[in-house]
């Protein structure tokens, strides 16, 4: 079976297979891609290939296999943050890492370091990664996830094979969903799908009731407000998030609205917008704004996912938002 399980990214799971039924993989590798698209699973999937004995490694069906996909296999070691904020992968938790490499597997021929969100160390717990890759016991493979590369020190990408997982084309996620999930109708697939631009986790987690699909919604309208003349109304449409029930909502929001402004920035220079719901507003503000502007508008969703992360006030963080945005918006 392989990878047969896992939907899309073709090429990239071709070259993986390969390397592993030739035990060619490197011992560090890097999986890059946009929260929603695959890393964890994927990585568990090369984790079962390198730890299956039957002849087509992953067979996805030995007891080895099983655990591993189950995170039940003692050498498969995962490892996350627990408040997924930035500078929380700490240099402790590596240093553990570290010591664990050197004892020998319980069972299997490899023992397998899965590190998500390891694009949250610091330069202290990156420079402590480093010892380890840079030496590595001949069992040992690293497979670190993050959503972008450049978060990793020179030192350690050039220590580490880089993948990336892409999004998967709109049929492609209704196939996904269909098998993964049942209950949703083909309408609400197909809207949770418009939404989520064929990244399967988020059209999941929309399905499943969180605020993925409000989020994207609210994004749409505030980016509409941006364009008004009025700044009442970019001001009514923000202190909708101002009450205490909004909370996750607001948090929700900083990926959907970079989204909106990503997508005004590929039509303004002459591309596609990849989220098929942003399409209008999105021919709208690269109609109305420059790409500097837009630029500018995607910083300040990048900077609210920033002060998200430091818990500032809700109220203050509204605040700060329609500020920025309208600052963004008329920026020479």
């Amino acid at each position: 079976m392989a990878f047969e399980t896992f939907f899309g990214n073709e090429s990239l799971k071709n070259t993986i297979l390969q390397l592993i039924r030739t035990r060619t993989l490197p011992h560090a590798i890097i999986l890059e891609g946009e929260k929603g698209v695959g890393k964890r699973t994927f990585a568990r999937l090369i984790a079962a290939g390198l730890l299956c004995e039957q002849t087509q490694a992953p067979c996805l069906e030995c007891s080895i296999c099983k655990n591993v996909l189950s995170a039940n296999h003692p050498d498969v070691l995962y490892y996350e943050t627990e408040k997924h904020t930035k500078d929380n992968f700490k240099i402790d938790t590596v240093r553990a890492i570290r010591d664990i490499a050197y004892i020998s597997p319980n069972q299997a021929a490899y023992k397998v370091f899965i590190l998500a969100e390891a694009d949250l160390m610091n330069s202290a717990a990156q420079n402590a990664l480093l010892k380890i890759l840079e030496e590595p016991p001949a069992y040992a493979v690293f497979i670190l996830l993050c959503e972008k590369k450049s978060a990793f020190l020179e030192t350690i990408l050039s220590r580490c094979a880089l993948y990336r997982l892409e999004r998967v084309s709109d049929a492609l996620a209704f196939e996904a969903v269909r098998s993964l999930l049942s209950g949703p109708t083909e309408e609400e697939i197909n809207k949770a799908i418009a939404l989520a631009g064929g990244n399967i986790g988020m059209v999941l987690e929309s399905l499943r009731g969180d605020e993925t699909l409000r989020a994207n919604e609210k994004a749409i309208e505030i980016a509409g407000a941006v364009l008004s003349s009025y700044e009442f109304d970019l001001l009514k449409v923000l202190g909708e998030l101002e009450s205490s029930g909004a909370k996750a909502l607001l948090y929700a929001l900083a990926e959907p609205l970079k989204n909106v402004f990503r997508d005004a920035v590929a039509i303004r220079c002459g591309g596609e917008a990849l989220i098929r719901l942003n399409e209008d507003i999105a021919q709208k503000l690269a109609a109305a704004l420059t790409k500097k502007q837009l630029f500018a508008l995607i910083e300040v969703c990048e900077e609210l996912k920033r002060r998200i992360q430091r818990n500032m006030n809700q109220k203050l963080l509204v605040t700060w938002l329609s500020a920025a945005l309208t600052t963004a918006a008329e920026y020479e």
